[in-house]
Parts: structure tokens; C-alpha cells; sequence
């Protein structure tokens, strides 16, 4: 319950705040506006997090991805073989790793081999430069991608060593495919591949498109792993001019899933320990989604203080205009004071009064920055299309300054109130 001088100190500050409505209008639009950049800031911050999590989410918490690299050739190595009427470049992961790490890694929940090759694929007359992924069927669910029409890559695909793909929606539009693409023959170099799947496109964002090596152009094609490296091995051939090379990378990438999450960042270092043993040349790169998570929140986290930090001068104006207010309002109702002080109201009370108006103001206007924080938010996302996400503890966060804000910038003005002799302030005109 609210005492009965409580009661009156707030009923004498609405009736002060109310006897000048555009005075106490303008004193408020310093806190409407600090609030409403607060909330504003603190709903992008939140927005940004939301897509990191989702961003990094795609590629599995619990994976390891391990990508082969091609290492820079000294300058008299590539001139060399450039002279050459045809070389070989070998790099990469290599069985034997994929072989080291199932047997002899512990907490390991699966391990996934992958083959990369440049294509061409045919529709009739038209075809695109496609990249094959050799994968086992395993791996389409370890980074969650989804089918939009069709199915995935299925065991028995693998064991039949099936000529069937699952295809992304880009090489179907540069193929000229726009009727139910499911059961379509695809030429790929001199070899046919029935279309089973098509893949949504959702998980290809950001930096997932990076870690799993996509394409801008959405045109890769994934086929049964034993399919290709049965019928047509890990070599890709490519010439001009009489001379020709070839690159013969073992593996593309090795996807390892982690049973235990806790066990993700020792699993990562004790991989890299045995990849460095294998490769002294640096050939490989290692992606560890979880370790990127962390960095990522790390920036993202400074970075919303940042924002809070700016949007927080709007309050401190506001509440730098308070205090100008109530110090020429001190001066304007020191005959008030005087006689309040002779009518038996202690310092305490004078205080009071002066911080119940401060605090209402600054209360008052943070309700309205909320509204005004939501409106900017809307705003935001519909002319920029960024993620905004406005949650309890911004609002919460916005109005805790505010009164803060409110009640500092009235402790000057309030104790320079009480202060005041009561027997001058009655003399005052």
C-alpha cells in the first residue's frame, strides 16, 4: 500500500508537472528519444545475435569441418610446370586421415568423407560449370539440409553404386529445368544421373555458404560418394595448347561429428595434432563451428555495448535537460518552498518532492521511448531488412537507465530546493 504522504508528494508533482504541460512536454522528449534509441540499439544487437546463432547453427555445433587447401607454389616451382607438357598437383586430405581419425580419435559420433570435382552438366545443348560433391548420405543430415522436393541420398544409392543426384534450384534455372525436375536425366561429363532431390535453400547463408563450399551461383549437384570414386576416381583432368594437368586431392573435406559437446574444442586439437603430423605443409584448414560461435558472440557482445554506449548520450542529454529545468524551477517556486519550509516540511521533504517530479518525468517519457523504440524498430527492418529482435530485458534495461537518468539529474536541483533559507525564500518576489 502507498502511505498517505507518499500519496500527497506524488499528487503535488503531477499537479507542478501538469501546471506546465510544454515545459514538462519538451523536458521529456530528451528521455523519449534516449529511451527509444536505446531500445532501437539493444533490438539490433539482439537481431545480429539471433542470425549469428542461426548462421553458425547451420553448420552443426557439435561438427569439425576439415577442408583441403591447395598451399601457394613458389614462383620457380609454377614456372616450371607451366613448361611442362603435363603435371599432376597433388594436396589435400588423404584417406589415410579420414582412416586415422575413425580409428584412433575417441567420442566420435560419425565421420564423413567428401570429394569436390569440377563438372560440366548437361540439359540437351545448354550446360554450366558445376562442382560434384561426393558425399555418403549421413552428411546431408549432420548439417541439416533439407529437401524441398524429392528425397536425399539413401544407403542403397551407395551400395548399387547409383548414377542419381540431389541438385540445388540454381543449376536448374541455368539448365532451362522448370517443370518437377525429380526423375530428370542429367548428363554430367559422359556419364547420366537421375535427379532424386532437390535441396532447400535456407541452409546456404553467410558463413555456412563457405564452410560447405557453395556456390554463389547455387549450381552444385551431389552425388553417392562410392559413385564417384568407383566409376570415376579422384583425379579431374583439364588441358589447352597441347599440354594438359590433372589434381588429385583424396578428399575435399572431412565433416566429423562430436558426440558430447563439451568434448568439440579437445576433439578439434587433437585432430589438429595428428592432421599437422600428416601434412607439415599446411595443406588442410580446419573450421570448428563452435570455436567461431564464441569469437563471433565475443565481437558481437562489444559491439552491443557500443551501440548501447551512443544511444545512452540521447539519455544523458535528457537528463542533462532535466536538471537545467528543475533548477529554473527551484528558482521560479522559491516563495513555494518558503512557505512549505514554515509550514513544517523538513529538507527531506522538499527533496522528495523535487526527486517525485524528476522521476515522473523520466518514467513518463521512457513509456513513451518504448513506443517510440518499437516504431524505429519496424521502420528499421522494413527499409533496411535487418533482424531486430526487441526482448523483456532491453525494455527493462531502457527504463532502469531512464530512471536512473531521472533520479540523478533531480539530486542537484532537490537538494539545492532544500537548501534554501526559509526565511528568504519567503522574501523572494
Amino acid at each position: 500500500m502507498i502511505s498517505r504522504k507518499k500519496k500527497e508528494l506524488l499528487r503535488m508533482g503531477l499537479q507542478s508537472l501538469l501546471g506546465y504541460p510544454m515545459r514538462t512536454v519538451l523536458t521529456m522528449l530528451g528521455v523519449v528519444f534516449g529511451v527509444g534509441s536505446v531500445i532501437a540499439m539493444l533490438a539490433l544487437g539482439a537481431g545480429a545475435e539471433k542470425e549469428l546463432l542461426q548462421e553458425i547453427g547451420r553448420l552443426g555445433i557439435q561438427n569439425i569441418i576439415i577442408n583441403s587447401v591447395e598451399p601457394e607454389q613458389p614462383e620457380s616451382n609454377s614456372s616450371s610446370s607451366s613448361s611442362r607438357r603435363g603435371w599432376i598437383n597433388y594436396y589435400g586430405l588423404k584417406f589415410k586421415d579420414h582412416r586415422q581419425i575413425v580409428e584412433t580419435i575417441p567420442g566420435i559420433e560419425r565421420v564423413l568423407p567428401v570429394h569436390l570435382s569440377k563438372k560440366k552438366a548437361w540439359n540437351g545443348s545448354r550446360w554450366i560449370e558445376s562442382t560434384l560433391f561426393a558425399v555418403e548420405p549421413d552428411y546431408f543430415e549432420v548439417f541439416g539440409l533439407e529437401i524441398a522436393s524429392g528425397r536425399a541420398l539413401s544407403p542403397q544409392d551407395e551400395e548399387d553404386l547409383a548414377r542419381v543426384c540431389v541438385v540445388r534450384s540454381g543449376l536448374l534455372q541455368e539448365l532451362g529445368i522448370y517443370e518437377d525436375p525429380v526423375g530428370y536425366v542429367l548428363t554430367i561429363e559422359d556419364q547420366k544421373f537421375t535427379i532424386v532431390g532437390v535441396l532447400s535453400e535456407d541452409r546456404f547463408q553467410g558463413y555456412a555458404q563457405k564452410a560447405l563450399v557453395a556456390d554463389a551461383r547455387s549450381s552444385e549437384i551431389y552425388v553417392p560418394y562410392q559413385t564417384v570414386l568407383k566409376r570415376q576416381g579422384t583425379r579431374s583432368f583439364s588441358g589447352s595448347a597441347g599440354s594438359w594437368e590433372a589434381t588429385d586431392v583424396e578428399l575435399n573435406q572431412i565433416v566429423v561429428e562430436v558426440e558430447d559437446l563439451d568434448q568439440v574444442i579437445l576433439t578439434s586439437r587433437t585432430i589438429e595434432n595428428l592432421l599437422s603430423r600428416n601434412h607439415p605443409e599446411k595443406d588442410y584448414e580446419m573450421i570448428v563451428p563452435l570455436e567461431v560461435l564464441a569469437q563471433r558472440r565475443k565481437t558481437q557482445q562489444v559491439f552491443n555495448i557500443a551501440l548501447v554506449a551512443i544511444a545512452s548520450i540521447s539519455l544523458l542529454v535528457g537528463g542533462i535537460g532535466i536538471a537545467n529545468i528543475m533548477l529554473a524551477t527551484v528558482t521560479e517556486r522559491t516563495r513555494e518552498i518558503g512557505v512549505r519550509r514554515a509550514l513544517g516540511a523538513q529538507k527531506r521533504h522538499i527533496i522528495a518532492q523535487f526527486l517525485t517530479e524528476t522521476t515522473t518525468i523520466s518514467i513518463l517519457g521512457g513509456v513513451l521511448g518504448i513506443f517510440l523504440g518499437f516504431g524505429l524498430v519496424q521502420i528499421l527492418v522494413i527499409f533496411t531488412g535487418w533482424t531486430a529482435v526487441i526482448t523483456p530485458i532491453s525494455i527493462l534495461v531502457a527504463l532502469t537507465i531512464s530512471v536512473a537518468v531521472g533520479i540523478t539529474s533531480g539530486i542537484y536541483p532537490a537538494r539545492r530546493a532544500a537548501a534554501l533559507d526559509p526565511i528568504s525564500a519567503l522574501r523572494h518576489q
